[in-house]
């Protein structure tokens, strides 16, 4: 039996099914030489198995997940952001965010697990951030703005938000239109 919280870690994040989490931790105590596994043996053992037989990817295109950064530096500070899923390869997803792109192993995300119509609100958000952050010339106080925005993983906007974004979009001169 597992000791610590850190040896189930990686395979609680895998999302894989009960009989193959056994199984798992199973090869991880053999390969530990029948000893308790560190988290990092389990790993290994993880990712061996995602790469034979596949594992199916959880997400599809267009679903609003958050970026989860532990073990990748490119996610450093990103912790909280919300993004459109616009790519889902097998292991992993292109996560498009307020502020790029960012292409992720899918233990690196979690779905919001949203209504279809409120997936679209959140892609539309994303389409308006990303579109007034293309403005070379914005003032910092838009970027607090954006990050604020770009960490809230609510499918709405208060009253409040709503009016600040839609200053600024016109402070800009953005025009948006919400896509059908």
């Amino acid at each position: 039996m597992p000791t610590n919280e850190r040896q189930l870690r990686f395979l609680a994040k895998a999302e894989l099914e009960p009989a193959v989490q056994a199984d798992v931790w199973q090869q991880a105590v053999e390969q530990a030489g029948n000893k308790i596994p560190s988290g990092r043996i389990v790993k290994d053992v993880v990712d061996k198995i995602r790469e034979s037989p596949k594992v199916p990817n959880p997400y599809h295109i267009g679903e609003i997940c958050l970026l989860l950064p532990k073990d990748n530096p490119e996610l450093r500070g990103k912790a909280g952001y919300w993004g459109v899923v616009s790519h889902a390869g097998e292991y992993n997803c292109t996560l498009q965010t307020w502020d790029g792109d960012y292409t992720v192993k899918i233990e690196q995300m979690k779905s919001l697990k949203l209504l279809d119509e409120d997936c679209f609100f959140m892609q539309q958000l994303c389409a308006r951030l990303r579109q007034l952050r293309q403005v070379a010339s914005r003032d910092e106080a838009v970027d607090w703005l954006l990050q604020g925005l770009g960490k809230q993983a609510k499918p709405y906007l208060s009253s409040l938000q709503a009016k600040l974004l839609a200053t600024v979009e016109r402070e800009y001169k953005i025009e948006w239109r919400q896509q059908k």
